[in-house]
């Protein structure tokens, strides 16, 4: 009995001291809240057995009055119900009404706090604990339209303006295409900006004896090596080539160094009868001999990736598969190429038996190695890697080459700044005939949702 009567007045002590402080008050009205914004939400459903959607981020634009989820959630995503949680301004007060509106209705329904069809739900409206001030939110839950790791392929030309030849080589340099082919005894090259339309490029001091699988891109120049003479040719505008007074005789272009600032080239030299990899400048003026050159490692016609992870500073390498080495036998390895405090470190990466890599063609996409090989059945593989090179896999159903791809080996592959892969020409794998053709595919995820 004597809790009770203490229970009872303590309350009473407690109600009379708010009323005289009301009373001492100034202002006697009481003024309520008038932000009607939402200054966060989540979302939750008990069918959402995967809990997608309670780690959804929202972004909330209070000047556009629009709340959507950056990051897209998967292909097909759909709960029945959901549960939704939105904060105010202040945490110690609530909304004084929260109206919604579905897809499926032109008029709002105040919300009383039960699930809702989070799908369908495309506005919110809420009213500030004054009950007159209010704000509107248009309200978008992105899920992914189209299948995000399927690849969307589309030729977008026959043919180029000049005849398919043997030998050719397609790289991009100040946002064109340039395809150079041999013709003859002379050099020849056409330029596009879209693979589509393209024109004759004028040519000048670039001989016919340049080894078109060895030219690469770096800095702000295009590269091209004789191999018979061990000379090197430079253009900044892949028109006027010039020749390049080096100290050494070049073997092989492996391409830009990752670690290395814009411009330093990776490449292998003669230096008193052994193969050296050896690095140099832009203008290859002072060449740098290095560590020897493995014995399997390839010297012609391979196809070279540099490869910069986006998510890891530590994975940044060169990627060499197919073509020929010193003793002219084909290259069957994928090789792993590092610097490492001035020297050139290398492995062997685990090589696919799905496919022989004679002719395969190296690209650097979506922060993965890939590569296009031949089956035994002539037919063209895509496959990549998630770890660098350690296993490499076979593209799924969604990724395949389209069933007019006709299979051929020597591929230009080039991916852009828009996240498209461009494919050019190659040499048919059943007949040795060359191709001219232009393909062009972009994985779903890079589109639009």
């Amino acid at each position: 009995m004597i809790f009770k009567y203490s229970f009872w007045a303590a309350a009473l002590i407690v109600n009379i001291l708010l009323f005289s402080s009301c009373l001492n008050s100034s202002d006697s009205i009481i003024e309520y809240p008038t932000d009607p914004q939402i200054y966060a939400i989540s979302v939750s459903s008990r069918t959402d057995t995967a809990s997608l959607l309670s780690g959804v981020v929202f972004t909330i634009d209070q000047v556009k009055g629009e709340i959507f989820n950056r990051e897209p959630l998967p292909y097909l995503f759909k709960v029945d119900s959901a549960t939704l949680n939105l904060t105010a301004s202040n945490s110690y007060y609530s909304f004084f009404r929260i109206d919604l509106r579905l897809d499926d209705s032109d008029d709002y329904y105040t919300w009383k706090g039960d699930s809702i069809a989070i799908n369908r739900l495309r506005e919110i409206k809420t009213t500030a604990p004054d009950g007159v001030t209010a704000k509107n939110y248009k309200f978008q839950l992105n899920i992914y339209q189209n299948d995000p790791d399927s690849i969307s392929w589309e030729k977008i030309k026959e043919k180029d303006p000049t005849p398919p030849a043997a030998s050719q080589k397609t790289v991009a340099h100040n946002n064109l295409f340039f395809t150079y082919y041999r013709s003859g005894t002379e050099m020849k090259a056409v330029s596009s900006s879209d693979g589509k339309n393209w024109s004759g490029v004028n040519l000048s001091g670039m001989p016919h004896t340049v080894t078109l699988s060895s030219l690469i891109t770096s800095g702000n120049a295009i590269y091209a090596l004789d191999t018979a003479s061990g000379s090197v040719y430079r253009s900044s505008n892949g028109a006027a080539w010039n020749l390049l007074q080096t100290n050494y005789k070049v073997a092989a272009l492996y391409g830009e160094l990752p670690f290395a600032s814009p411009g330093n080239i990776l490449l292998a030299v003669k230096d008193v009868g052994n193969l050296k990899f050896a690095r140099a400048g832009n203008d290859l003026s002072v060449i740098t001999p290095m560590n020897d050159i493995p014995a399997g490692m390839p010297v012609t016609d391979f196809s070279a990736i540099k490869v910069e992870s986006s998510s890891s500073y530590a994975s940044k390498f060169i990627f060499l598969s197919g073509g020929t080495k010193v003793d002219n036998t084909p290259n069957e390895d994928i090789w792993v190429i590092q610097e490492d405090e001035g020297v050139i470190k290398y492995i062997k990466s685990k090589r696919p038996t799905e496919a022989t890599l004679k002719g395969s063609s190296l690209f650097f996409y979506d922060d993965k190695p890939w590569m296009i090989v031949t089956s035994s059945a002539g037919k063209n593989l895509l496959m990549y890697s998630e770890n660098y090179g350690v296993d490499w896999i076979e593209a799924g159903e969604n990724q395949v080459l389209p069933d007019d791809f006709t299979g051929r080996t020597n591929a230009s592959v080039i991916t852009d700044t828009d996240n498209y892969i461009w494919i050019f020409g190659g040499i048919s794998s059943s007949d040795n005939t060359p191709f001219a053709d232009v393909w062009k595919g972009r994985l779903n995820k890079f589109g639009s949702v």
